[in-house]
């Protein structure tokens, strides 16, 4: 099962992310969000992430926020 991963352009976090995935190169499906139109504090981000912010990453059932959380799961 690939990895879901959510982020937004511009973020520094974000980048940091997918740069590990992409040093890993790890299979993931990308999901670009747009901050201009708040796609990051929809009901299904806020259900994934309560703080509402990016990057978000969903393996499975198994979700991790917090770029550095997320450098770690991986």
């Amino acid at each position: 099962m690939a990895i879901d991963v959510y982020w937004g352009s511009g973020s520094p976090f974000s980048w940091r992310v997918l740069l590990a995935l992409e040093h890993k190169r790890l299979e993931y499906r990308s999901h670009q969000l747009q901050f201009s139109l708040q796609e990051h504090q929809s009901p299904q981000m806020l259900a994934m992430n309560p703080r509402g912010r990016l990057p978000v990453l969903k393996d499975g059932d198994y979700v991790v926020f917090e770029s550095v959380a997320v450098l770690y799961y991986l």
